[in-house]
């Protein structure tokens, strides 16, 4: 019997105001660092790799760090500028990071709120936005296909909105009928990534209007999320992010980074390393001493630390999000428990040696899960979509818990941030559009993708235009200018 979907927000943690978050998280490594990074893996190192290949400690450290291995390297070092050398040694030391520099500074004097609260006057972009920041959660102006979470495709987004404008016999929601997704620019010099087809992407887009938003207006950095942590429980696990989770599994194109899969909606796709995604370690087979459940499809240890799904006859953590409480030592994790693809290798190697090497809760074997070959129950090609059961997230999400596309594992945050309310922790959709002011274009930046923008963490990016993302909106001021803002 599958368990049916439970999950109770016991606890949320509201930020009433950017100021008031507790504590900024790490920083995550700069450019001239993945630079270096780069140049490693393409020399031959590897994550995890045998002694004198390892990626950090035989390739990235003595480069960046001047921390040479007990053992020299069995490959030679790539050639790195020295200056990109000092560049990272300095971001790791806090001192600088390159990208962060240029970042314009916090303006929150640039949103003014309207006396009934509804909207927000952004004077930086030249567009009021609607306070509301999941307002299709509650309202759908009669379209179809929007998940109770207030999640949709970027169709529906784009139907949502024209819905928006034809609201009340044309006059349009609260009377305005130029309501529009926030716009992406196909150029932005702000961003620390390039992607294959030329568009800007990564941390730092403060060029995009939920870039300029997040970095500037709410004057927040990456990876900070804008809404903290909720405690909840979710079946027999506690702390589950409605984002997305890192798997061990390479995408199928390699330059599109790793498998992930969505907490938030059911969906797997790819991340590249550099994003800051959650882990849940889990570890094949049974241990010893296991105990039924309330629930027959699960058994657990006597603490309730680790749960064991003998369907799948896989072992996970319970605690979904063990990292934002216990990082083993290893750094570049995010306070709210994120971290980029490499931290989470080290981070759950770091498990398998803890306890003076009896490992966490007395195992050695924690690992990532991993996605497998082509699944056929994926709704789109390969391992991406709706409905992978094929791999271990998916079947977690889809049998076990008894999730259904679309759905969220824990219900919609409500928090408040700055004027803003009902702001998400995750991916909102943004279009193409040299200018907040103007209209979004009908063409993405590549065929079947449109553009992103993480509220999570920062990270601006495409999407497959079938996920589903949240939906903000604004309508530009009458006099406002054609031009970007200045980043």
């Amino acid at each position: 019997m599958k368990l049916k979907q439970r999950s109770f927000l016991s606890k949320i943690i509201l930020c009433a105001a950017i100021g008031v978050m507790a504590g900024a998280p790490l920083r995550a490594q700069s450019g001239a660092c993945q630079q270096i990074r780069a140049a490693c893996r393409n020399a031959g190192f590897v994550q995890g790799g045998p002694i004198g290949e390892r990626l950090v400690l035989d390739c990235f450290n003595p480069i960046a760090l001047g921390e040479m291995p007990k053992r020299p390297a069995t490959r030679a070092l790539p050639k790195i500028d020295p200056q990109v050398a000092s560049a990272c040694r300095d971001s790791l030391n806090g001192r600088s990071a390159s990208a962060s520099a240029q970042a314009p500074a916090a303006d929150e004097s640039t949103l003014t709120a309207a006396a009934d609260g509804r909207t927000v006057h952004d004077s930086r972009l030249g567009v009021t936005w609607l306070a509301d920041a999941n307002l299709a959660a509650k309202e759908t102006f009669g379209v179809a296909s929007i998940n109770k979470s207030g999640s949709m495709n970027y169709e529906t987004a784009v139907r949502w909105v024209a819905a928006m404008n034809a609201f009340n016999n044309g006059v349009g929601y609260l009377g305005h009928k130029n309501w529009q997704l926030p716009t992406a620019p196909g150029t932005d010099k702000t961003c620390e990534l390039t992607g294959r087809n030329g568009e800007p992407f990564g941390y730092h887009c403060s060029g995009s209007a939920l870039g300029s938003l997040y970095y500037v207006s709410l004057g927040l950095k990456e990876p900070d999320s804008a809404v903290a942590n909720a405690e909840n429980q979710v079946g027999p696990f506690r702390n589950f992010q409605a984002y997305l989770y890192w798997s061990k599994s390479a995408a199928i194109d390699p330059k599109q980074g790793f498998v992930s899969f969505s907490f938030a909606s059911g969906f797997q796709g790819a991340n590249v390393f550099r994003n800051y995604l959650y882990v849940l370690p889990m570890f094949k087979g049974k241990m010893p001493g296991m105990s039924p459940t309330s629930d027959i499809n699960w058994q657990s240890d006597e603490t309730g630390s680790i749960l064991y799904d003998s369907t799948a006859d896989i072992s996970w953590l319970a605690d979904a999000n063990l990292a934002a409480t216990q990082t083993f030592g290893i750094a570049d994790i995010s306070r709210d428990g994120s971290m980029d693809h490499e931290t989470a290798l080290r981070w759950v190697q770091a498990m398998n040696t803890a306890d003076g090497g009896k490992g966490y809760l007395g195992h050695t074997n924690w690992d990532l899960p991993e996605t497998g070959g082509p699944d056929p129950t994926c709704s789109m090609k390969g391992v991406t979509g709706f409905g992978c059961t094929g791999s271990a997230l998916g079947a977690l999400f889809y049998r076990q818990l008894g999730f259904h596309p679309g759905d969220s594992v824990i219900p919609p945050s409500e928090t408040k941030v700055g004027p803003f309310y009902n702001v998400q922790p995750y991916l909102y959709w943004s279009c193409s559009g040299d200018s907040a002011s103007l209209p979004c274009r009908p063409n993405g930046p590549a065929d079947g993708f449109e553009w992103n923008f993480s509220l999570g963490n920062g990270f601006q990016g495409t999407n497959l235009v079938g996920n589903n993302l949240f939906v903000m909106v604004y309508y530009p001021d009458a006099s406002a200018g054609q031009s970007a803002p200045n980043p």
